[in-house]
């Protein structure tokens, strides 16, 4: 349908207010064009057994019946941004039994199934949608996706060729086949197909970018940082391209040429908070702490609201060994971000470093006199275990967090054997 809005991966939150106009305007479309039927259930149970029900006299039109679909798309549209997949699948559904060849609706709601990681329904949605325009490539695009994403290359592969054989130029389709072969080792094949794809869309970054990708991948970092730079040459006002030569640099822990690309992205935006940041990693990752501090503190000032900032600084102090700088400030990120578990994380290794510290010196001098280091140490493990297991939900988090888990308890299990020893007895 022509003028739908598509649902994207971003998830701004949206505005309940703007959904209640919506609905409460679809209502008064509604009620205007005499549409809404109210039948209760006990004048229908009333009607005589043999009595027909009769169809009202004025049928909706198909530009009525679209109006309606498209005003249940965009209120599913608004849930979807604000991360509400349940209500948004709701309204998706509405649009298509308004309106049952509505594609981008069966669409959306797959993309909704796959935020909420239920993949059979994800699938289903999709596969809907090739029935409604098989010609259409976005179904094809979007399981190709969703298995690629879950690593079952081989189904993604049979995704994107079927949907090139409807839509042989299809950018995203060629990109997607060139991501699952650098995913299977398979670099020429990759760069091919991204080859292909810029002879369509030359100037397509996101396909550029990929192929940096690959060349990293192939541990080639050198052609890598060459092939982003040419692109610099080429476009030397769009900063978005020296962001990307930026963020290479960084990840290939070329440290030195990362700082000086920061600097120039900070020269053409100041007040970009996320810049400060990225400079400030670059500094802290060549022990120039004063300088990183310096560029942590500006991020903060210049977005106080945020506790990326916060995040940077508690891991700039335990690495200077000023914990207790470290946990107020990963106690202040807690109050601005209640739900984010990786100040769990940090604070467990704030505690965990204070516990290894203390068991360190305990080591060294092990004597009755030195019980209050070892409880002391003991004590730090423990709340260190506690943040850490606090921190576990979050996937990004939990690996990380059960190797710490594992690398105490095993402290702790000396220590207690050292306590029983030394101290006259052992947990109390």
């Amino acid at each position: 349908m022509t003028g739908s809005q598509e649902v994207t991966g971003s998830n701004p939150v949206g505005s309940i207010m703007k959904i209640s106009e919506m609905e409460a305007k679809m209502k008064r479309a509604i009620i205007g064009v005499g549409l809404v039927i109210l039948v209760t259930t006990s004048l229908f149970l009333c009607c005589a057994p043999s009595q027909t029900v009769k169809e009202p006299d004025t049928q909706k039109t198909s530009a009525e019946n679209q109006e309606e679909a498209q005003q249940y798309y965009s209120i599913g549209f608004e849930y979807y941004k604000q991360g509400n997949y349940d209500e948004a699948i709701k309204y998706f559904n509405k649009a298509i039994e308004t309106t049952p060849g509505f594609y981008a609706a069966y669409i959306a709601k797959a993309k909704a199934y796959r935020a909420k990681m239920d993949i059979v329904s994800a699938e289903a949605s999709y596969n809907e949608a090739k029935n409604v325009d098989p010609k259409d490539p976005r179904a094809y695009e979007g399981l190709g996706a969703l298995y690629a994403e879950l690593k079952r290359f081989g189904e993604a592969m049979t995704e994107y060729e079927s949907g090139l054989s409807v839509n042989s130029t299809n950018v995203n389709l060629l990109n997607g086949l060139g991501y699952v072969y650098k995913e299977l080792g398979q670099y020429t094949k990759s760069i091919d197909y991204y080859d292909k794809s810029l002879t369509y869309e030359p100037e397509n970054l996101s396909t550029q970018y990929a192929i940096a990708d690959v060349y990293i991948q192939m541990n080639q970092p050198d052609r890598a940082v060459s092939y982003l730079k040419d692109i610099v040459t080429k476009k030397p006002d769009n900063m978005e391209v020296v962001e990307k030569l930026a963020e290479t640099l960084l990840q290939l822990k070329r440290y030195d040429e990362a700082a000086k690309e920061y600097t120039k992205l900070i020269e053409n935006k100041p007040d970009n908070y996320y810049y400060h940041i990225k400079l400030g990693e670059a500094y802290h990752r060549q022990k120039k702490y004063q300088a990183a501090d310096q560029e942590f503190q500006t991020a903060r000032r210049l977005a106080p609201e945020k506790a990326l900032p916060l995040y940077y600084l508690v891991d700039l102090n335990i690495a200077r060994g000023k914990y207790s700088a470290a946990e107020t400030l990963a106690k202040e990120a807690l109050k601005i971000e209640p739900n984010n578990l990786y100040a769990y994380l940090l604070l467990g290794d704030i505690y965990g470093r204070r516990g290894l510290i203390g068991r360190n010196q305990w080591v060294k001098n092990k004597s009755t006199k030195n019980c209050n280091i070892l409880n002391n140490a003991l004590s730090y493990m423990r709340s260190g275990i506690s943040y850490y297991t606090k921190a576990k939900p979050d996937a990004q988090c939990s690996q990380y967090c059960t190797n710490e888990i594992k690398r105490l308890s095993n402290f702790i299990d000396e220590l207690e054997e050292d306590k029983w020893f030394y101290c006259k007895g052992g947990s109390q």
